[in-house]
């Protein structure tokens, strides 16, 4: 019983220094609402790199929820630029926005699924998603294709220059 007066009065003691404490941190304002994706598009050059990544982008928002502005935070070289025109090419809802007074951060995320695929390339990418203020562009790699490993060399080609290569 002793304990449990101790344990309470400790409680209630440090209660009240508390509630005197610095007020709470400002919550961040959360990310506006996308109401147009841009277009899927996973930069050429990167899926042949096979380069994935988040590319952190800083935007300022219009009155109309349009991009004013666009800089690049931190993220691939590779995919900076898709990222820079795709935040161009969205719109936000901004209810009472004053030009320029909305900024936010917003994340694009670029994946690359699978690795070679032997069938004729999934015409159903790239994709594009968002979720959380995080905008995911999903590529698909292309390559060559040799799904068992069937690629044997004749006896002869076992010295290159026999086969026609230097």
């Amino acid at each position: 019983m002793k304990k449990l007066v101790t344990c309470l009065l400790s409680v209630e003691l440090l209660s009240p220094a508390l509630a005197k404490g610095p007020p709470p941190a400002a919550v961040p304002e959360s990310t506006p609402k996308i109401i147009k994706l841009p277009s899927a598009s996973y930069p050429p050059i990167a899926l042949a790199a096979r380069v994935s990544g988040r590319v952190e982008l800083s935007i300022k928002l219009g009155s109309d929820g349009t991009v004013e502005s666009v800089e690049v935070v931190g993220g691939p070289a590779m995919l900076r630029s898709a990222a820079i025109e795709s935040a161009r090419q969205m719109q936000f809802e901004c209810n009472g926005c004053t030009p320029g007074a909305r900024q936010f951060k917003l994340s694009f995320s670029y994946e690359l699924i699978g690795g070679y695929f032997c069938d004729a390339p999934d015409k159903s990418y790239p994709r594009v998603s968002e979720a959380s203020g995080i905008v995911t562009f999903t590529g698909q790699p292309s390559g060559t294709c040799d799904p068992v490993a069937t690629r044997v060399r004749a006896a002869k080609c076992l010295y290159l220059w026999r086969c026609g290569w230097r």
